[in-house]
């Protein structure tokens, strides 16, 4: 009877261990509310990222200052994860789960922090704001960058939009210019105070 019961006990330790390092896929609701036009959504967007192992759509959501500090390209990044989730065995299974407890648009500036619950923790997520411009031809994308980085002049008179871009080149057949908030660093709570 003891050899059943210790058994017993090691396929329900094993279980529980994996339930607990199990991440369900997020929801075609989560997928389909995807984006990053603010704090909270750019969160719900990695968070979904992370629930549905996309790291395409991870390192989309993390801030071009974060890819910078870390040297990470799209090929890098993958490399990159499986380090920063060894060295942080915490992050992928509390990301997948956490709530946003507190927003906090820090006033007149383009950042922002949420504090989210993660299993009895919390953790501080920083957020900044990037603008942006992408010029499409057709079905194809032809810019993709910072306004800053892309020299685009943008201005409007009595509510008529023009723009110049740069080396004059021909108008695309679609114009987008935006801000979305991006990642720009995840530290668990005592991390953020020490």
């Amino acid at each position: 009877m003891p050899t059943l019961t210790r058994a017993l006990f090691l396929l329900t330790a094993c279980v529980g261990s994996l339930h607990s390092c199990c991440v369900t896929p997020p929801t075609a609701e989560e997928l389909l509310d995807l984006g990053y036009r603010s704090p909270t959504q750019a969160f719900h967007t990695l968070r979904a990222a992370v629930r549905g192992d996309l790291p395409r759509l991870e390192y989309r959501s993390l801030s071009a200052d974060f890819r910078r500090r870390n040297g990470l390209s799209q090929l890098t990044y993958r490399e990159f994860r499986a380090e920063w989730y060894a060295q942080n065995p915490w992050m992928r299974a509390a990301l997948s789960s956490a709530e946003v407890l507190e927003s906090n648009v820090h006033s007149g500036e383009r950042r922002a922090t949420l504090r989210v619950g993660i299993v009895g923790e919390e953790a501080l997520i920083d957020l900044v704001a990037e603008d942006f411009v992408q010029l499409w031809d057709f079905d194809e994308l032809r810019e993709d960058n910072a306004i800053d980085d892309m020299g685009a002049h943008l201005s409007s008179e009595d509510g008529a939009w023009s723009a110049s871009f740069p080396g004059g080149g021909v108008a695309p057949t679609e114009l987008r210019i935006g801000r979305e908030w991006k990642i720009d660093s995840i530290k668990q709570v005592e991390q953020a105070d020490a």
